[in-house]
């Protein structure tokens, strides 16, 4: 009895430990964009969006992440050349992307991105 008692403690002590996960959001985008970021829910606040402060020279792109707050998973990233990024309603992010160099044919640097209904297509 004794014997399968510490057989059985053994084997529970070896069990494989699991890596610690976390679903902070703003541990996440620190870790992706840095530390002193700009943040927005959206209006249903089921989704954040971390943006990076404003760079100091004009042209450096600015990153941005859009993160799933039930999951803390990271559902869209971004860079941009300086112009905004913002909800532009409760699923939708709308950001200016201007363009170094303005082709002949491009007329518009606004851009959406919408948040996809089924989850497993992130």
């Amino acid at each position: 009895m004794s014997r399968s008692l510490l057989l059985i403690l053994i084997l529970i002590g070896c069990k494989p430990t699991q890596p610690q996960t976390t679903t902070d959001p703003l541990r996440l985008a620190e870790v992706v964009l840095g530390k002193g970021l700009e943040q927005y829910s959206n209006q249903s606040e089921s989704h954040l969006l971390f943006v990076q402060p404003a760079a100091a020279y004009p042209n450096q792109p600015i990153k941005f992440l859009v993160i799933e707050k039930s999951t803390g998973k990271a559902v869209f990233e971004k860079s941009f050349r300086p112009g905004y990024v913002k909800w532009r309603d409760d699923k939708t992010i709308e950001y200016e992307d201007m363009p170094g160099i303005v082709k002949q044919n491009e007329v518009n640097s606004i851009k959406t991105w919408t948040i996809p209904a089924n989850p497993q297509s992130h």
